[in-house]
């Protein structure tokens, strides 16, 4: 052992041991939940949703609930009908929260470009949003990919669903 070199050994003091767990804030988690049509199957997956997400935010001990954001009966292609969406996003840039989760990115927006515009505006703001079946939060460092991708499938799904619809109902007023 170097002999310039003193040893001072640690000592022990009350209140120097701090558990992370202690002194981490909870995060303030909200929901979105939406569903697109008012039929009574979808009415039933509406009330789910809203029921699982309270359950599952008020039982993760890290998490302090922030409320449920829920627009019923109402398309995800477009922002502008959705009034809880638009309340939200107010909401989250106000500080009222620091995580959103929803179920999927279908049910946050059917439109790649809304998905990442929101997103990015969300975590500039300092608040995430997790797509719980997509397995994507925005806080990680690979999201946005993952998140463009994915947009890309609903938003194509919902323009083929569109397309089939319009396709059914052009054939039923051609057979009267």
């Amino acid at each position: 052992m170097n002999e310039n070199v003193t040893l001072i050994p640690a000592r022990r003091r009350a209140g120097n041991r701090i558990s992370k767990e202690e002194n981490k804030p909870k995060l303030k988690v909200a929901a979105y939940c939406r569903v697109s049509t008012d039929s009574d199957e979808q009415a039933t997956s509406y009330d789910a949703q809203v029921e699982h997400y309270t359950e599952l935010i008020q039982k993760n001990p890290e998490w302090e609930f922030a409320g449920i954001y829920a627009d019923d009966g109402i398309s995800g292609t477009n922002t502008k009908k959705r009034s809880e969406f638009k309340r939200m996003i107010a909401c989250a840039k106000e500080g009222d929260f620091d995580l959103i989760i929803t179920k999927e990115i279908s049910r946050f927006a059917r439109n790649t470009l809304d998905s990442i515009y929101y997103t990015r505006d969300l975590k500039k703001h300092g608040v995430g949003v997790i797509f719980m079946n997509d397995n994507i939060n925005t806080l990680d460092g690979d999201a946005e990919l993952r998140l463009a991708i994915m947009s890309s499938i609903a938003q194509e799904e919902s323009r083929k669903t569109s397309e089939r619809v319009k396709w059914g109902q052009k054939r039923r007023m051609e057979q009267g």
